[in-house]
């Protein structure tokens, strides 16, 4: 690591926490998780852009621009939204009812039904875009390239969401037994 990457490394570990609230600041009503989202996609860039011969004067200066650059592209871009109840054209039933095997016996239809309940619950604790992005991932099936394209996310975004996601249903699910 240079010395200019060192430099950008020591500056976002001391103002990062003034980072995250000058975000929630800026949007009213953001989550904790994309607030914190912003602020790391900046910090990526501006990182990975430092071995550029270009000096900043006012590095902090510079990346609360960024961050503001950010935020407004956070703004403006429409936000995916799922539904647990869409109806699959092709299919006909839900998206929580592929979950279902209709060919099983019935003591595995009801274990399987209580499994769904269950995640239909800890599905709707979660925070909408990580709900998305799992659903789409694990229920629908869709990739991570397709979505970025389709969502206008970056790719690690949408890694990190659907990591928190799996995280807070495992602790959900273990605590509901």
């Amino acid at each position: 690591m240079d010395g200019q990457q060192k430099h950008i490394g020591d500056v976002f570990q001391q103002e990062q926490k003034n980072f995250i609230h000058y975000v929630r600041r800026k949007v009213t009503g953001i989550s904790e998780m994309d607030a914190e989202d912003i602020v790391a996609e900046v910090f990526f860039n501006v990182f990975n852009r430092a071995d550029l011969e270009i000096h900043v004067e006012n590095l902090t200066a510079y990346l609360y621009r960024s961050i503001r650059n950010k935020v407004v592209d956070f703004l403006r871009k429409p936000k995916p939204s799922i539904s647990l109840d869409q109806i699959d054209e092709a299919t006909g039933t839900t998206l929580l009812e592929r979950i279902i095997d209709p060919d099983a016996d019935i003591y595995r239809v009801l274990q399987k039904k209580e499994v769904q309940e269950r995640l239909n619950s800890a599905l709707l604790e979660l925070e909408p875009n990580q709900r998305n992005v799992w659903i789409a991932t694990e229920i629908e099936g869709r990739s991570f390239k397709e979505l970025a394209e389709k969502w206008n996310e970056p790719l690690g975004t949408l890694l990190s969401r659907k990591n928190r996601a799996s995280k807070a249903l495992k602790k959900i699910l273990d605590d509901q037994d």
